[in-house]
């Protein structure tokens, strides 16, 4: 079973709760986290400041983004550059991504995966440009509207503190259910050449 229980401890020497979260977000998933693609028990970390990756599958090569909130929010969520995410999706590389949310106390509460294959430019919201005072003067960031992703594209894989069994024989029949449902329906591979 997963332990659902960030190690705080290997925070201690950060101060910014964006580093915080993304040092005991990427370390859990790195620890407890398997492929809902394959039967891959394991994800690998990509190299720091990879653009929209943070996780592969060692075995099918499955693409992942990780968003890390402490406030659970299931309409939208921040992410990173407009213009990026438009080529991205325009040349069919988003990767999946797995929405986490996590306690006061560094507990994982809710994963969400969803599948590469509902990232359309309609579900993409371009927020307003910086402003001329800020250190990246109209840079022009986007927002995901969850709300607009259809049901089938958002695959629990913890819900509300509690975690689908990582066993594969369970698990198969559970989070990934959810996965085997949409490669049938969307068809499957992911191209990462």
């Amino acid at each position: 079973m997963m332990d659902l229980q960030c190690k705080t401890n290997l925070a201690d020497e950060y101060k910014a709760g964006q580093h915080i979260a993304r040092i005991l977000s990427e370390d859990w998933c790195t620890r407890e986290l398997y492929c809902a693609g394959c039967d891959s028990d394991r994800l690998t970390r990509s190299r720091a400041n990879t653009p929209s990756l943070d996780f592969t599958c060692p075995r099918c090569e499955q693409l992942y983004e990780l968003k890390a909130l402490k406030r659970w929010a299931s309409r939208k969520i921040v992410d990173a550059g407009y213009e990026a995410m438009m080529r991205a999706i325009k040349a069919d590389r988003t990767p999946n991504l797995l929405v986490l949310h996590y306690s006061s106390d560094w507990f994982v509460r809710n994963l969400m995966l969803i599948p590469r294959a509902f990232f359309t430019e309609s579900v993409i919201e371009k927020r307003k440009p910086l402003s001329a005072k800020a250190r990246r003067a109209g840079w022009i960031g986007c927002n995901i509207l969850l709300g607009q992703i259809p049901q089938d594209g958002k695959i629990a894989m913890i819900s509300s503190g509690s975690a689908f069994p990582k066993d594969k024989s369970e698990r198969n029949s559970r989070a990934s259910e959810g996965w085997r449902k949409y490669l049938r329906n969307c068809g499957a591979g992911q191209s990462t050449s």
